[in-house]
């Protein structure tokens, strides 16, 4: 079943349990249980279109965003929003909505965050086992530990990779004041690669950081480092960071 195919059956199921509300031919409340487990597998089943649509037709740029990628965006979000009402219509229960209610705020970020080209990604476990391996055997030896000269901001080194095309790994360091906590790191990939690439990157040896990919795209990535308490000086996390496309895993369509 196409991508197309699922977010319309939730749409016009949406459509039905609203339609037969407003008339009258349905008027038991769901259970709240039943409510949940139903909100839960709707709004997965609509995340996972969404990704599975995006891997394969991934955007360089938000500006790409073509008319099928907006009517899948939009509509995933009015089939959720439908089945909301339906099931909590005449809202005569306030646990209803706090079901529901959470799961449809979210939802406009995720709606958002597909049309900027993001996607929810799952880090592999082996690719900064990958990356460990190459700068071992690379060259000219990249920094293992954090570089002593002041002015280095970033090492990068392109690397093409039979299985995977272009891959990108790389050192990059995220600067704080005294009393900062989070700072942001850009990390610029020109010329961009050929397709949406997985970020993962973790901080050196000797540095505590939690870091997040906050936007992966081909000519670049956003990465947000978190201190665990605000820097009682100035300092400096390093983090190890690789990038590799995205590779398509399905030929989906809009039916």
């Amino acid at each position: 079943m196409s991508v197309g195919s699922v977010v319309a059956a939730l749409l016009t199921v949406g459509l039905l349990i609203v339609a037969r509300r407003l008339t009258g031919a349905l008027n038991t409340d769901l259970p709240r249980d039943t409510m949940l487990l139903l909100a839960v597998g709707a709004a997965a089943t609509l995340a996972s279109t969404r990704i599975a649509w995006r891997r394969s037709f991934p955007l360089e740029t938000p500006a790409d965003l073509s008319f099928a990628d907006q009517l899948l965006g939009w509509a995933s979000s009015a089939a959720l929003a439908l089945l909301a009402i339906g099931c909590c219509y005449p809202a005569n229960r306030t646990a209803d909505w706090l079901i529901w209610l959470p799961i449809l705020v979210a939802d406009q970020l995720w709606r958002q965050n597909f049309f900027d080209a993001g996607e929810p990604w799952v880090p592999k476990s082996d690719d900064l086992e990958k990356n460990n391996l190459w700068l071992q055997a690379a060259p000219t030896p990249v920094l293992a530990d954090a570089p002593q000269h002041d002015d280095i901001v970033q090492q990068l080194y392109r690397v093409r990779d039979e299985q995977d095309g272009e891959v990108i790994y790389g050192t990059v360091r995220a600067d704080f004041v005294a009393g900062q906590r989070i700072a942001v790191v850009h990390v610029g990939f020109c010329p961009p690669l050929a397709h949406l690439p997985e970020i993962e990157a973790e901080a050196l040896p000797g540095f505590t950081a939690k870091i997040k990919v906050a936007q992966a795209l081909a000519h670049g990535t956003r990465l947000d480092v978190r201190l665990s308490t605000p820097a009682q000086d100035a300092c400096q996390v390093w983090i190890d960071m690789s990038a590799r496309p995205v590779r398509a895993t399905s030929e989906l369509q809009i039916a």
